[in-house]
């Protein structure tokens, strides 16, 4: 059992330095590196101007300062989405090798999961350096000294195990599509930024959503990392849930959405297999 744990976890680390080279083209870490930071940061200075704009009010307002953590924090979402769908598609119709890496002994779910665990640690610096610039330009405070640094931890761990797993369960489904389906994880990072509060609350979205909502990870996420950075609840139909309540509602929502999520990819992955799909070229 520990021998094939440490060669599934080699196996991960290997699919997770490929995803590194394909993500930065092969080009220098320093270069690439640059370039995911300084990318959001340009994100972050357009949300300043839409918030002053929309509501009226300056970068110092406390309202600033959630939407502006949990817009960071969603940057993980989008790119890691993207990352992981644009695999199936590159990999099948470009490089056609999804063939052989079908048959290699690292597994499809296993190869899928470490090309997004390279693009989460790319993703991870810019929004690290977009919090910074939210705290030293914007005048955003996180008092580190009042962060809960295990509550933290924790639940960015189950955030990145959830995006993980909707990045595999929509690559099992583009599987089966053909290279129109490239929108679907964008599509769904779209849907998910909606109804899970990443910037505006979504109390005060139609009932119907708020129930969807409540139903998902990320909203559960985003509100434990607004509580560990900046100590105050945002959406308010949670505020009655204490920290450790919002930690126990992200736990089960992410397990329900990693079993969910990899069963679609075993059922699309045979269904590919079973139908010839696999390997089928659908850019003519």
């Amino acid at each position: 059992m520990t021998n094939r744990l440490l060669a599934r976890t080699r196996l991960l680390l290997t699919a997770g330095r490929l995803g590194w080279a394909v993500e930065s083209n092969w080009t220098d870490p320093f270069v690439f590196m640059t370039y995911q930071i300084v990318r959001p940061l340009f994100g972050a200075f357009i949300l300043v101007v839409m918030f002053k704009v929309v509501t009226g009010q300056p970068a110092s307002a406390p309202a600033f300062a959630q939407v502006y953590v949990g817009n960071a924090m969603f940057m993980l979402v989008v790119q890691v989405l993207f990352g992981i769908g644009i695999v199936i598609f590159e990999d099948r119709e470009r490089f056609e090798m999804l063939r052989y890496i079908y048959l290699a002994p690292v597994g499809l779910g296993t190869y899928l999961t470490g090309r997004g665990l390279a693009k989460t640690i790319a993703t991870t610096a810019g929004v690290v350096v977009t919090l910074l610039v939210g705290s030293l330009l914007f005048g955003i405070r996180y008092d580190m000294a009042l962060v809960d640094l295990p509550y933290f931890a924790a639940t960015l761990v189950l955030g990145i195990m959830a995006i993980l797993a909707v990045g595999v369960g929509l690559a099992g489904i583009e599987l089966v599509t053909s290279r129109e389906g490239f929108g679907l994880s964008e599509g769904v990072a779209s849907v998910l930024y909606l109804l899970s509060g990443a910037v505006f609350t979504i109390d005060i979205l139609p009932r119907w959503m708020i129930s969807v909502g409540h139903g998902l990870p990320f909203t559960y996420w985003l509100e434990a990392l607004r509580r560990s950075l900046l100590h105050a609840p945002y959406i308010g139909s949670l505020s009655h849930l204490s920290n450790g309540q919002i930690l126990f509602r992200l736990s089960w929502t992410t397990a329900a959405t990693v079993l969910v999520c990899w069963a679609t990819l075993a059922i699309t992955e045979h269904y590919a297999v079973a139908s010839g799909k696999l390997d089928q070229r659908t850019d003519h």
